[in-house]
Formats: structure tokens, C-alpha cells, sequence
């Protein structure tokens, strides 16, 4: 029986809270979300964080979200993944807002491992989840809609670590959407306990349909004293999709947080992705990947955040632009007064491949202390004809060498992934992006 659509509103919210059973404190937070969302203005083209990215003739709220009456038709396997075949510790599986599939090895289950969807933690691990959902969280241009995915969201991740337990094999979380004029929101949870390592790759992707659609996503992720997440998003939305992201990642003493995203759909983003240490010893890895083509904008801020002494921070930003693909950068480096003896770098690195493409990079930094290493940079570059002379004169068409630099470029970014078989089916996915099966 097919789902019944329903306009976003406060019934809606009540909706979704009653059928899942929430507890009071939950269905009262997704209320206050949908009246802050509500409250607060659409981005303009005057506010400054979103100068280069237009929204007119785009409502995210205007869009339909299906009640939890009836059986969704929406279905997804394992096999829709751009994964498919690589071996995970543990899977979820999610058709637009339905949570389809969850899986996990005997023996992380039985070390205390937690991974489902949220809506079964909210049921079996509330204050868990409590915890990770209404934290303190700095605001960022992207409040309107983080509202609008907190009082919305469905299915999603709950990954919890216990202190001292390494998982070998990585988790797997897959999103495939199925239909267009449809908004899907999700929230992810990840909570790593002290001195345990994880890996996480969360994937998001559809097929290309011929009405818009719109994706929102929300991810906090809390690792403890001497943990570490190596966390992967991998989106491969349809080109009629417009998607929101926001990823916070806070961490204990000497904790390591690793991210790594590609992004090689969708024809508009906005991301914030922030790794904020108030503790010494924490170090945060940032990198990302844009493919765009066609008409495709992206629009990434990021913030590094050092707040305790002796933290250490990395950002490295790529994109790839074919045709009319345009990329925005706002990368801001905040060093407190606390945080001396801290090391800090952010670069955004850009590749135009035609005479269309545009890309802009605003990096900035405001250091309060001294007795610090910070720098950042930018480039915006074609590829070098000295380069592409130099293959072809190796008889490679200009095509292939353009293709083999194009790889060589994007690499660095690839060996961000630690599991090869992981890395090697994003690099196939990319590269397919990029310009060549």
C-alpha cells in the first residue's frame, strides 16, 4: 500500500513522533525545531555565507514528506550501493524515510557495539541518544534548515563504540532515494568511546529523476579520551536532488577524528563540516572531493575549531569543474586564547577544466594567542598544457592526458581511505565521475 503524502506542519511532527513512540523530551525537541525553522529568515543573496548560492524558487519545506500510515512501496538493497560487494562489519539499509535493513557481525554485538537506526536507539537507548541529539551546537548559516531535518528526520544512524573496542572490519550506511518532489531527512549518531577506533562510511545516492527533490542531513559525532572515527560520506545524488549537510565532530584528549567526503552528485549543496577539540592532544583530519559538471554548484564551509592547547588540525579541500560547475570555499581556522602550541592548516585546491567554470575560495583564520603554527591557501588553476604536452608527446591523446591528470590529481583524497576495498570502489565511482569508466 502505497504511503499517504503529507504537507510539512506541525501535525506532521506529531505524527512521526507518536508512531514511533517517542518519548516526551524527543517529541517536544521536533516541535521547537519546526517552530525555530519557521522563525528563522531564508537565506538571501545578501547575507554573506551565501552570497554565491542562490536559493530563489527553492522551499525545502514546500516539499512532501510521507506519513508513517500504511507500507512505503520504496524499496533498497545492499546492491544499490556504489559499494556493492565490498565486505562491512555491519550495515543499514534506508528507501527514502523507510530504515529497511540492519546488520552486524555476532562479535561486535557481542563487545557492546551498538549500530542501528536512530529510531530504534531512541527506543531502546534513549539517553543515548538525548545525549548526542541536544547538545550544545555552535549556529551556522545553515540553521533554517538543520531546524527543519531536527524536527523531520527518519531512519538515519546510531553507531556507539564502547571504551576500548576496535572495530576491524568498517560499518555501512546506505540512503538510496526512489522518488522525486520528496524530501528525506536524516540524522546520524556516532558516539566513540575512550581508546576505541571505528570506521564509518555513510553513503548517500539515488538515480537522476525529472522532478527536484531535496536531501537533508545531519551528523554529530562524539569521540572520547584517545578514540578515533575515520568517517566517510560519499554522496552520489541524483542531479535533480538539492542537498543540505551539516557534520559536527567534537573531541576528547588526545582523540582523532579523519573525514573524508566525495561529492559527485546532486545540482546544489551546502555542507558545513566542523571538528571543534576543547581538549589538548586532539587532532582533526578534514578532506573533500567535488566533481562538477553541467550546471552543479557547491557551497562547502568548514570550521576548524582549537579551543585546548597542543591540538592539531588538517584541511584539504579539492574540487574538479567541468562545463558551468561552480564550487564555493568558506574555510574558517579559530585558534582561542586557551589553545597555544596548536597547528593548524586549511587549502582549498580547485581544477577548472573548461573556460565556463568558476570557482571561488574565501579561507580565513582568527588566531587570539600566540605560540601557534597556522596557515592556509587557495588555488585555482587549469590543468598545465606543459603537463598535457608532455604525456601526449608519449602519444596519449589530449583527452587521456587530461583524464591521467585528473587522477593524479584527485588521488591524495582517495588514499584518505584506509580499507582498500572501500577505496577502491570510490575510486571507481570517481574516476567514472571524472570523466572515464
Amino acid at each position: 500500500m502505497a504511503s499517504e503524502i503529507t504537507a510539512v506542519d506541525e501535525s506532521l511532527v506529531r505524527e512521526i513522533s507518536a508512531a514511533g513512540a517517542e518519548p516526551d523530551w524527543l517529541a517536544a525537541y521536533r516541535l521547537e525545531s519546526l517552530a525555530r525553522h519557521a522563525a528563522l529568515p531564508t537565506p538571501a543573496l545578501t547575507d554573506e555565507r551565501w552570497r554565491r548560492t542562490d536559493l530563489r524558487g527553492l522551499d525545502p519545506a514546500a516539499f512532501t514528506a510521507a506519513s508513517r500510515n500504511g507500507q512505503p512501496d520504496a524499496t533498497a538493497t545492499a546492491a544499490n550501493s556504489r559499494l556493492a560487494g565490498v565486505t562491512f562489519g555491519g550495515q543499514n539499509v534506508q528507501a527514502d524515510w523507510w530504515h529497511q535493513a540492519n546488520s552486524l557481525d555476532a562479535d561486535l554485538r557481542a563487545s557492546g557495539v551498538l549500530f542501528t537506526s536512530m529510531e530504534a536507539a531512541v527506543r531502546d537507548h534513549p539517553d543515548l541518544v538525548r545525549k548526542s541529539l541536544t547538545g550544545e551546537r555552535t549556529e551556522t548559516s545553515l540553521d533554517k534548515f538543520e531546524a527543519l531535518q531536527s524536527a523531520l528526520w527518519r531512519g538515519g544512524n546510531f553507531l556507539h563504540v564502547p571504551d576500548g573496542v576496535e572495530v576491524e572490519l568498517p560499518l555501512h550506511s546506505l540512503l538510496w532515494m526512489t522518488q522525486a518532489d520528496i524530501s528525506t531527512q536524516v540524522q546520524t549518531s556516532v558516539i566513540v568511546g575512550k581508546g576505541a577506533r571505528v570506521q564509518f562510511v555513510d553513503e548517500q545516492a539515488s538515480e537522476t529523476a525529472s522532478s527536484p527533490a531535496v536531501a537533508g542531513a545531519r551528523v554529530d559525532a562524539y569521540i572520547d579520551d584517545g578514540g578515533t572515527l575515520d568517517y566517510a560520506f560519499v554522496q552520489d545524488w541524483g542531479l535533480h536532488t538539492a542537498a543540505f549537510k551539516t557534520v559536527r565532530a567534537r573531541l576528547g584528549r588526545d582523540a582523532n577524528f579523519n573525514y573524508v567526503e566525495f561529492a559527485m552528485g546532486a545540482v546544489l549543496v551546502k555542507s558545513f563540516v566542523e571538528g571543534t577539540m576543547p581538549e589538548p592532544g586532539a587532532s582533526c583530519e578534514m578532506w573533500g572531493l567535488s566533481l562538477l559538471d553541467g550546471r552543479r554548484h557547491i557551497d562547502n564551509e568548514t570550521h576548524q575549531h582549537h579551543i585546548a592547547d597542543h591540538t592539531f588540525s588538517n584541511l584539504l579541500y579539492k574540487g574538479v569543474l567541468r562545463e558551468r560547475g561552480r564550487s564555493v570555499f568558506y574555510g574558517m581556522i579559530s585558534i582561542d586564547d586557551t589553545a597555544g602550541q596548536s597547528n593548524s592548516y586549511q587549502a582549498n585546491n580547485n581544477l577548472l577544466l573548461s573556460k565556463e567554470a568558476r570557482a571561488d575560495s574565501i579561507p580565513g583564520m582568527e588566531i587570539k594567542t600566540y605560540d601557534v603554527r597556522c596557515t592556509h591557501g587557495a588555488t585555482i588553476s587549469r590543468v598545465d598544457e606543459e603537463e598535457l604536452y608532455y604525456l601526449q608527446s608519449r602519444g596519449f591523446t589530449r583527452p587521456q592526458a587530461e583524464w591521467l591528470a585528473v587522477r593524479g590529481y584527485v588521488g591524495p583524497v582517495l588514499d584518505r581511505l584506509g580499507n582498500e576495498p572501500v577505496r577502491d570502489a570510490v575510486e571507481a565511482a570517481v574516476l567514472a565521475r571524472a570523466g572515464r569508466d
